[in-house]
């Protein structure tokens, strides 16, 4: 889970598809509020969750200097914060990305747990005012959709991705030949 507004792979996407993103949802260069995916990937970046300060997003930058502290610090990562290089296939250097993992055994601290955690989604889920959503609903529901329909990819999306199959020698989908190469947008990461 992102411990941003959205996760920088819906900027990217906007940016493909030449959409301006959304207000609110990342900031340029200067920590000012921006529409260009461009912008917010290369120099900008996300607002944490909350937002702006107006709106609390100091809750969700808190929540992700956890996030940070105990994947990156807490395993000795030697780059953390801004210090960590850039996802591009020009940086110079590993990543040196750290990770946490905690495993928690409910059984261990509450009986009847899975019961009690079904009873609680069920409730959430039926609250009046339409359709209440927990965590993983709308990705189950678009796994179903996948599985009857086969997955929907905006046009300038599949155009990259053949773009990176012709590159890398992988067989090119049928429905992906007539698509122009020539028009698949660069990698925002590649310098």
């Amino acid at each position: 889970m992102a411990t941003t507004v959205v996760p920088i792979g819906k900027v990217e996407v906007m940016h493909r598809t030449g959409k301006e993103v959304p207000v609110g949802w990342g900031v340029d260069r200067n920590g000012s509020d921006c529409t260009s995916g461009e912008e917010i990937c290369k120099f900008g970046g996300l607002y944490p969750l909350g937002g702006s300060e107006e709106t609390a997003g100091y809750k969700g930058y808190g929540l992700g200097m956890f996030i940070e502290i105990m994947c990156a610090v807490l395993s000795g990562s030697p780059d953390v914060g801004p210090d960590i290089k850039s996802w591009s296939v020009t940086r110079d250097g590993a990543l040196n990305y750290g990770h946490a993992f905690v495993v928690i055994n409910p059984k261990r601290f509450s009986p009847g747990f899975e019961d009690h955690l079904g009873a609680y989604l069920d409730r959430m889920r039926g609250l009046p005012g339409g359709n209440v959503q927990v965590a993983g609903d709308p990705e189950k529901e678009f796994e179903r959709d996948a599985a009857e329909n086969g997955i929907i990819l905006h046009k300038e999306v599949a155009t990259t991705l053949k773009l990176l199959a012709e590159r890398f020698g992988v067989a090119v989908p049928e429905e992906m030949r007539r698509l122009d190469v020539l028009k698949a947008k660069p990698s925002l990461y590649e310098e």
